[in-house]
């Protein structure tokens, strides 16, 4: 079967003469671009350009076959610009990230693109880099975790904001009319995310643990913590803003130990072997329209 994606790019590398311009007007990466040729060289059983440090220059058969195709490739073009067809965006959200932050992003990206689609997915950290790795999923907005939770030759992040994790306990915890100090809070069990999130690793930053303390601190999952703040009087370290309308109902509070744990950044992770013009342009409008 004829494949026209490999015929399209084998067209656009040769009006280019030069991948990585190719690559830009194609909206995938480089590789991608180099590994669709050779596919198509593979397919055709022949070469196609002359590869040199200055760009990609056809060869004899390569200007063969472009004489070929180039007019139908063209028209093709043109009736996809004509029925003006729509890409769909899967956007994977970490599951805790408060929806404010991205909400007015979403309408922006719409008003340009009224005949793209965004699928909202719900995703744990874990399952968020799985799916980006398979491509399940084309970008995620969420906080930033520690790079060995991902391949971070083919994932990157791009940073947006930053958001503040805090101390946090119920309203009627012992601790709120106490001054804390960080041998006090090592002292103490303190509640908050996996090793992999940034509450952890700022928590751990912050305190000034050495290799001979003992670490004092209770891993679990977010609704677990909140759980456990309603029945019991514990510590816990979470991201404010994930707590914005219990903290404005103080039915939890945050605990001033004196000092403030480092911000954790957030913004989106995406696969660099996956990029077309939607995509990049929502993560522009996230860039412009995310807010804390």
């Amino acid at each position: 079967m004829v494949n026209l994606e490999q015929y399209r790019i084998f067209k656009i590398v040769a009006d280019e003469e030069n991948l990585t311009k190719a690559s830009e007007i194609l909206h995938i990466s480089q590789p991608a671009v180099t590994k669709h040729i050779k596919n198509l060289e593979n397919e055709l059983n022949i070469q196609l350009f002359k590869r040199s440090k200055y760009g990609m220059e056809l060869n004899e058969n390569g200007k063969k076959l472009y004489l070929q195709i180039k007019d139908s490739i063209d028209v093709l073009l043109k009736a996809e610009d004509i029925f003006n067809i729509h890409k769909e965006v899967n956007l994977g959200i970490h599951v805790n990230m408060p929806s404010k932050i991205y909400n007015s992003a979403i309408p922006k990206f719409y008003e340009n693109h009224q005949n793209s689609i965004i699928n909202i997915h719900k995703l744990t950290a874990e399952n968020m880099f799985s799916m980006l790795e398979k491509q399940k999923i084309d970008i995620a907005f969420s906080k930033k975790y520690s790079d060995k939770l991902c391949n971070s030759k083919e994932i990157k992040f791009i940073k947006i904001g930053e958001l503040h994790d805090v101390f946090i306990v119920n309203n009627t915890s012992q601790y709120l009319n106490k001054k804390l100090s960080k041998n006090d809070l090592k002292s103490t069990t303190i509640y908050t995310l996996k090793q992999f999130s940034s509450a952890y690793q700022n928590l751990i930053k912050a305190l000034e643990y050495s290799k001979e303390d003992i670490i004092n601190i209770e891993n679990v999952n977010y609704t677990a913590i909140l759980e456990l703040l309603k029945v019991r009087d514990i510590v816990a370290v979470i991201t404010k803003e994930y707590l914005e309308e219990k903290l404005k109902s103080n039915e939890l509070c945050i605990l001033d130990v004196g000092f403030s744990l480092p911000n954790a950044e957030f913004g989106v992770y995406y696969n660099v072997n996956n990029k077309f013009k939607e995509l990049n342009d929502l993560i522009k409008i996230l860039k412009d329209n995310c807010e804390v």
